[in-house]
């Protein structure tokens, strides 16, 4: 007989108990792990694009070479013609420099000349005293008075040359386009260097030097006063021996010293003259040349 038991309850599960699941995440890189070959591939893929282009028409190639030639060409252009504009501007400079130059010349031999015409004039009345007459004291003091003014002082001219020498130094000549003022220019210099200013370093300068020191063995001489102003020029000795000695022919030598002086002045004026009138000539045609505004005086 059977009887009736109660309903059992059915376990159906055969697999032990599940552990809890963690809710921490996953790593990436474990569920999909990059090889290294695989990122070098990828990267090559990436810098490696596989790019068609069709090749250039000759056309295209060569208005590209027109367009860099032309490029080129213009900025040569434009690059001459500011340094020529630059130029032009340091050659006017330099003229208005020249001019100014030239203007301090033409004042300065104005100068110069009339204070060599005063040492002529003192040399002409000492050399109108006879040396025999020398023996007197008076006539020595008269001499003396002559005397000491071109035993002391010398004059010759000396050109303002700022201009030129940087015109030299600096190649600024290569800076002067106008023809007739470069050959002016030229000329100009060649009379002060061959002419005026040889004759004054090789003849006047040693022949002052040579009176003077031959003058000292035959007369007792003071101390040349700073200014050719000074009143002691205007004066006369008090009946006072002058002369170391009086030896006649030593005293012709000494007037022999004199005229070689005198005549050297006299060729130097005739130079400074003519230096003049080519540095006022010059003058006119830079202004003429160049539109410049000063006066030539």
């Amino acid at each position: 007989m059977s009887a009736d038991t109660p309903d059992e309850p059915l376990d159906n599960s055969t697999s032990p108990p599940s552990e809890e699941i963690s809710e921490e995440p996953i790593p990436t890189d474990e569920k999909n792990p990059i090889t290294p070959n695989q990122e070098t591939e990828n990267m090559e893929v990436h810098h490696h694009p596989d790019l068609h282009h069709e090749p250039k028409k000759w056309k295209e190639y060569f208005l590209e070479f027109l367009m860099i030639f032309l490029a080129v060409t213009m900025g040569f252009f434009a690059e001459n013609i500011r340094e020529g504009i630059s130029n032009k501007e340091k050659e006017r400079k330099y003229m208005e420099s020249m001019l100014a130059d030239l203007k301090k010349d033409t004042a300065e031999i104005t100068q110069i000349t009339g204070l060599q015409k005063s040492l002529v004039r003192k040399m002409d009345s000492a050399l109108s005293i006879p040396t025999e007459r020398l023996q007197n004291i008076d006539a020595q003091d008269t001499f003396y008075h002559h005397f000491i003014y071109f035993y002391g002082w010398n004059w010759f001219f000396t050109r303002y040359d700022n201009t030129l020498v940087q015109l030299k130094n600096a190649g600024g000549f290569s800076m002067l386009k106008d023809q007739p003022v470069i050959e002016s220019i030229a000329n100009l210099n060649l009379v002060y260097e061959r002419d005026l200013n040889f004759i004054t370093e090789h003849f006047y300068v040693p022949r002052w030097q040579r009176l003077d020191e031959f003058a000292m063995q035959l007369i007792s001489l003071p101390e040349i006063p700073l200014d050719y102003n000074d009143q002691s020029y205007n004066t006369y000795l008090p009946h006072k021996e002058i002369l170391l000695r009086h030896d006649i022919a030593s005293l012709e030598q000494l007037y022999s010293f004199i005229r070689f002086e005198k005549a050297d002045i006299e060729i130097i004026e005739y130079w400074e003259k003519q230096y003049r009138i080519k540095a006022i000539g010059l003058m006119a045609l830079i202004q003429k040349e160049y539109h410049l505004e000063n006066k030539v005086e």
